[in-house]
């Protein structure tokens, strides 16, 4: 059944969060999000969305706007579905990753749809319930504030946490010393300076951390994001793995990083490169080079982590940093996929993201 495109619509979610977001970039507490409604002449609709992140893809509500009015409306409103779009998506403005990401996402929603299933199974994965674990995130701040915040993910069930750092080498040591005396010993930690360090101070406090006896899985992009050279010594002398995030966009950054021995992981977000399609590359050069991806968001909705979830257990990635639906009070929509704590359920009920209700 061919199926044609005839309406393209926009709705904004604000979802105030439990506690304020705190990195070395931003604060936020309400996340803004845009849900993308993408009709046909069937009655099938698919859903994406998106969240404005300006201090990190540019994308800001205004340019998430016009891009949809401007460019996608005209692309794809009656057009016949089908994969031919997804390039066309990418391909039809220069960067804006952030409202590529919502149409490809409602896309692919549909084409699921279309097809009859989960959009896990659509995108190879095998048609089985999944549970996927994330981590949660420990926000930059104050120590006191910052050790709440762990025993309070702790006493929740997570068993792998974020740490946000970046504004001194020695409170950082600090907050992680802190940590460190409410933590069990086999708590995973992950530390995201968000390019706050520099080269010394990254391998100054990895060194530390290694001395405490911390158990780090890896540190996410500790120096500026165009500081590849950087990336490349840290990941040289760092004695923990060093996961590129705001330096891999597109494919061709995930080569060139990898290429230059500039990271030991990369970090694919939705919103950063366009989208499940560019995602997918990104993780088959990564597969291709042995590296391994974390899948990671913005502090999004629901719709666009779902995505996220469907896409990374799909292709088989084990590393997950998808914890707003945990973040926020509650998160809209209700669907065939659960979030509890650490644990996204992904349910082989249902076609597309499998949601029956999105705002």
């Amino acid at each position: 059944m061919d199926l044609k495109i005839t309406a393209i619509e926009l709705f904004e979610e604000n979802i105030p969060l439990k506690q304020p977001f705190i990195t070395s970039k931003r604060r936020i507490d309400v996340i803004k999000d845009y849900v993308l409604k993408i009709s046909t002449d069937e009655g099938l609709c698919g859903y994406g969305a998106c969240a404005p992140t300006p201090v990190i893809t540019g994308d800001t509500v205004g340019s998430i706007k016009c891009a949809v009015e401007d460019f996608f409306k005209p692309l794809l409103i009656g057009e016949t579905l089908s994969e031919e779009l997804l390039p066309r998506i990418q391909n039809v403005l220069f960067h804006n990753s952030t409202p590529k990401a919502a149409v490809d996402i409602a896309v692919y929603d549909l084409l699921a749809k279309q097809a009859g299933v989960p959009l896990f199974v659509y995108l190879g994965g095998k048609a089985e319930d999944k549970c996927i674990k994330t981590d949660a995130t420990v926000s930059l701040s104050t120590v006191e504030a910052m050790v709440k915040e762990t025993t309070d993910h702790l006493g929740a069930g997570f068993s792998v946490l974020k740490v946000k750092l970046g504004g001194g080498r020695d409170l950082d040591i600090e907050r992680l010393k802190a940590i460190q005396a409410v933590i069990n010993d086999d708590t995973v930690l992950r530390l995201d300076a968000n390019q706050g360090w520099s080269v010394e101070d990254t391998v100054y406090i990895s060194k530390a951390a290694e001395q405490m006896g911390l158990n780090v899985e890896l540190i996410e992009q500790p120096v500026h994001y165009t500081d590849l050279e950087g990336m490349a010594e840290v990941t040289k002398q760092s004695p923990f793995r060093i996961l590129a995030d705001e330096s891999v966009f597109a494919p061709s950054d995930a080569a060139r990083l990898i290429r230059m021995g500039a990271c030991d992981m990369v970090n694919i977000k939705l919103m950063k490169c366009g989208g499940i399609y560019e995602g997918l590359k990104i993780q088959s050069i990564a597969a291709e080079n042995g590296i391994e991806c974390m899948l990671g968001c913005m502090m999004e909705s629901g719709v666009s982590v779902t995505a996220a979830a469907h896409f990374g257990s799909a292709v088989g990635i084990k590393c997950y940093d998808l914890d707003p639906p945990y973040l926020v009070h509650k998160m809209p929509g209700e669907g065939t996929t659960r979030f509890d704590g650490e644990n996204i359920y992904l349910g082989k009920e249902g076609t597309g993201l499998g949601y029956t209700k999105v705002l």
